[in-house]
């Protein structure tokens, strides 16, 4: 009875248009003028540094964690270009400094610490997004990835985040393992209303599926995956203590021991800097407790490739024997594609990416520039919200984009 804690955290700002210049979310709230937005910001800002930052300091006493992080390409972009903001960016007398550097010198120091899995460049939804661009989206995070940490750490990085957990159905799954595939990633996260007849699922069945990594095969594409458990068992972004954490953990080992001896995966996944708890309380109330006085012989870390490669490979690889389906109409983190792909100014605002990529693709001579305000234009939060100032970014996003397309 022995269960592997893993806490992920997703990290994601768009681009949007200020005064005619293409900056970060980040940077327009804190150069705000409303003292409650830009407050709001430098929390964010914290929030992105905290992994690093928490990592270094327990590590550095002999301590032992791990996260598992994604950040979109735009956010890593965003943060790099930020620096000289971010060098003079304050929070209760701590200086927020160059965050892709600290990454750089915690990766360095600590490279069993923090985990970074891949994901789309510019935080598409892909579900939604027409499957010419998903190798570009996929590619160009990499690149960033690269340019900002190195060959080194882009070779540690197997796992792969999809936006807003958005989960092709049918053949579109089945290319989108092939994408990932092709450009080496090894294995994939998933929300567990993915499965099919999830919803049918009790209680202990859910929880013993979540403790294990699974093997998809979609039209003879075959991929592992593991799930991010469910909210009813963790809930890291409303608040979960490390003893909650620590309690919910040897259930989950208890409940996974009924049907195998290997030790179970208890991963829970959120926003890392989305509400109070993420940007307060999460790493003092969680994360710095849990790793100083949890862990046990009931209760261990480590990150999820390294969980992957020593319980279930074979000859270097992962072998995974579980087979599940995933439903055939896909999924996302709330369980359906409605906040994507349901409503007149949504479907408007996929034929208008739709007709932009088919633009591109016609184009003979296809600069870096156009491909990525392409991508740029596809960003999820623009229809994500629902709201009248994010589809307005995504059409001003589009226009421009039209206008590098010569």
């Amino acid at each position: 009875m022995k269960s592997v804690y893993v806490p992920w955290l997703h990290m994601h700002q768009p681009m949007v248009w200020q005064n005619g210049k293409l900056v970060s979310n980040l940077q327009k709230m804190l150069e705000s003028s409303d003292s409650k937005e830009s407050w709001e910001a430098k929390l964010m800002a914290r929030a992105y540094k905290n992994p690093a930052k928490y990592t270094m300091e327990l590590s550095e006493k002999g301590f032992k964690p791990k996260i598992m992080l994604d950040f979109s390409g735009i956010l890593l972009e965003s943060l790099n270009d930020m620096v000289d903001i971010l060098e003079n960016t304050n929070v209760d007398g701590e200086e927020i400094g160059d965050i892709i550097k600290l990454y750089k010198t915690a990766m360095d120091k600590y490279p069993d610490a923090i985990e970074f899995a891949g994901t789309a460049y510019s935080h598409c939804y892909f579900p939604a997004v027409p499957e010419e661009d998903w190798d570009m989206q996929i590619k160009e995070w990499k690149d960033v990835f690269k340019k900002l940490f190195g060959q080194k750490h882009l070779k540690r990085v197997k796992g792969f985040w999809l936006p807003e957990m958005g989960v092709p159905g049918g053949k579109k799954l089945e290319k989108l393992i092939q994408v990932l595939k092709d450009n080496d990633y090894e294995w994939l996260i998933l929300p567990i209303e993915a499965l099919k007849g999830e919803k049918q699922l009790g209680f202990e069945q859910r929880v013993t599926i979540t403790s294990q990594p699974h093997l998809i095969e979609v039209y003879g594409e075959k991929m592992p995956v593991i799930f991010k458990v469910k909210y009813d068992f963790i809930d890291q972004q409303a608040g979960c203590d490390a003893n909650g954490v620590y309690d919910k953990a040897v259930l989950a080992g208890k409940i996974f021991s009924y049907t195998s001896k290997k030790p179970a995966l208890v991963v829970p996944a959120s926003d890392g800097e989305n509400g109070n708890v993420m940007m307060n309380e999460f790493f003092r109330g969680t994360f710095v407790p849990f790793y100083t006085k949890k862990v046990d012989q009931n209760v261990e870390s480590m990150c999820i490739t390294e969980f992957l490669r020593k319980y279930y490979s074979k000859n270097g690889k992962i072998d995974v024997e579980s087979v599940i389906e995933i439903s055939d109409e896909g999924s996302s983190w709330i369980g359906g594609h409605q906040n994507w792909l349901v409503g007149d100014r949504r479907l408007e605002m996929k034929s208008k990416v739709d007709e932009l990529s088919k633009q591109f693709h016609k184009l003979k001579n296809k600069s870096d520039h156009s491909r990525k305000m392409l991508l740029l234009a596809e960003t999820s939060c623009y229809v994500y919200w629902g709201i009248d100032y994010w589809f307005e970014q995504g059409d001003e996003m589009i226009n421009y984009a039209k206008k590098t397309f010569k």
